[in-house]
């Protein structure tokens, strides 16, 4: 298996991954709801479920996007500057977003390992799994940008051999 469909996979198991997230945070919110106002007893499990979801979601979607280039983006000089002013602006983006990502990936770690023996009160589990969200979220952005240049970097490989 190649390096990009090994990538396009993960990517497909992530997308499946957000949705059950949404779906998730969707069933257990209409669960609070529900004990909260009609039996007035609300699962203390409930919101800390809800966080940890939410926390894995934006983290993971957030990679998803960054890889198919859905981001909110200020684009009103692009049609005023050269295409080789917009490529070098792209590259220096990239760096910008690699170097802050592995910084935050290291900071994430160590916040994941801090968080090891301090429990969620109604999931009983360590509230690890959800910092575990913020190195996952910033190693696949790191995947992502690695992914963009190993293609650029194949396709120049191909052009060259065709010319």
């Amino acid at each position: 298996m190649s390096i990009e469909k090994g990538i396009d996979r993960l990517f497909k198991i992530i997308n499946v991954v957000c949705r059950l997230l949404l779906l998730t945070i969707f069933i257990v919110m209409w669960v609070v709801v529900f004990g909260r106002y009609l039996l007035n007893k609300t699962p203390i499990w409930g919101e800390e479920l809800v966080l940890l979801a939410l926390v894995w979601l934006g983290m993971l979607s957030g990679a998803d996007a960054l890889r198919n280039d859905l981001h909110i983006k200020i684009t009103i000089i692009d049609k005023y500057v050269s295409t080789k002013f917009l490529s070098v602006q792209e590259v220096i983006y990239d760096i910008l977003i690699t170097a802050v990502s592995a910084a935050l990936l290291y900071y994430a770690v160590v916040a994941t390992a801090n968080t090891t023996d301090i429990n969620y009160m109604g999931l009983k589990i360590s509230e690890a799994f959800a910092y575990a969200a913020m190195p996952a979220g910033y190693g696949l952005f790191l995947v992502v940008k690695f992914e963009k240049y190993y293609k650029k970097f194949k396709n120049r490989l191909k052009h060259k051999e065709a010319n």
